[in-house]
């Protein structure tokens, strides 16, 4: 949870926004959970919401983590501010599009496609795999980017699964 999340707004490269203080308590239940894992390095987006989590979180765990723009949210370039319902409103087809992830290349929003983002995560993949080869590796992200990466470059979800 951040700041901008009660408001239900796109926040994608957005860098002002703060973690919430439910977002605080979140990240702290979350290295609980954490602690029965063996972690050996913490990647984690630059943007401040991620920074703050990753720091509880590695606070926590007494472990160092490492920023990098590979982690970083979907740039949903002009939705950025806008919350769900000002785009479904005023951008009934850049909505209808936004959820329609056949097309990987569309990017009306001056921001990224779901093929940029998958391509920025497959050179982190490799990356990750080359300078820590058998090691468990923890990734502090957004959901979003999260979930793009687990339906599009894992698989995990159908095509048509939105967040």
């Amino acid at each position: 949870y951040n700041s901008a999340d009660h408001h239900s707004r796109f926040m994608g490269w957005e860098d002002h926004v703060r973690l919430s203080d439910q977002g605080k308590k979140d990240a702290l239940t979350t290295a609980a959970k954490l602690r029965s894992y063996h972690i050996d390095t913490v990647y984690h987006s630059d943007f401040i919401r991620t920074t703050e989590t990753a720091t509880i979180i590695t606070h926590e765990l007494r472990l160092s983590t490492t920023p990098t723009p590979h982690l970083r949210e979907r740039n949903l370039g002009n939705f950025d501010g806008h919350t769900v319902k000002e785009v479904q409103e005023t951008r009934p087809v850049d909505w209808a599009k936004f959820l329609d992830h056949a097309d990987q290349d569309w990017n009306a929003l001056a921001g990224e496609s779901l093929r940029q983002v998958n391509s920025r995560f497959a050179e982190f993949h490799q990356i990750i795999k080359r300078l820590h080869p058998d090691q468990t590796v923890l990734l502090v992200t957004h959901s979003g980017f999260l979930h793009t990466i687990l339906r599009d470059y894992f698989g995990l979800f159908p095509l048509e699964s939105f967040i």
